[in-house]
């Protein structure tokens, strides 16, 4: 009777490999590579470009980092972080309008800096964090016109410089090598 038991569980029988088809688990593996692959950005800087203002081009691969955003477009007006704060005409070596928001601006960075500093840092990732807001204390993106002479850039990095942000990117239109 027990040899019955175990002939009825198939213990006996000679067990054949399974086949497992996974064409539809590659096919969502597949997509989401897609997905990911298409929304992949190198650069953490997203822009969005003020009215009536043309990039330059250029063939360097440096990028930008998420920082201030100074434009001035082809009629001469200066945007900060796309706000219309004035226009660079004039004869000075300064902007005033300019020169009166970066130094506000600067003034919060280093406060915010300040304060996460007296929080104390409790993990690689606050350090991180930390160091990235330090590092971006000094540092402005520049966008310019095209057509704009040399004395306008001279003027916005003259102002930016004097505002506490003597280190700039200029950010062009890429151009496939």
């Amino acid at each position: 009777m027990r040899s019955k038991k175990f002939n009825k569980f198939g213990r006996h029988k000679t067990k054949e490999p399974m086949e497992i088809d996974i064409t539809s688990l590659l096919d969502i593996l597949v997509i989401l590579l897609v997905f990911l692959l298409k929304s992949y950005s190198a650069s953490e800087l997203k822009l969005e470009l003020a009215e009536a203002l043309t990039l330059p081009e250029s063939r360097s691969e440096a990028l930008g980092t998420d920082t201030i955003v100074v434009q001035v477009n082809k009629d001469r007006k200066v945007f900060v972080d796309n706000k219309e704060i004035g226009s660079a005409h004039g004869g000075g070596s300064k902007i005033n309008e300019l020169y009166d928001v970066l130094k506000k601006m600067k003034e919060e960075k280093e406060k915010d800096v300040k304060e996460t500093q007296a929080r104390g840092v409790a993990s690689n990732m606050d350090k991180d964090m930390l160091a990235k807001k330090k590092s971006l204390l000094t540092q402005v993106n520049i966008v310019l016109d095209q057509s704009l002479p040399y004395d306008v850039l001279r003027k916005v990095m003259h102002t930016s410089a004097m505002a506490g942000f003597p280190q700039f990117k200029f950010v062009v239109q890429g151009r496939d090598q």
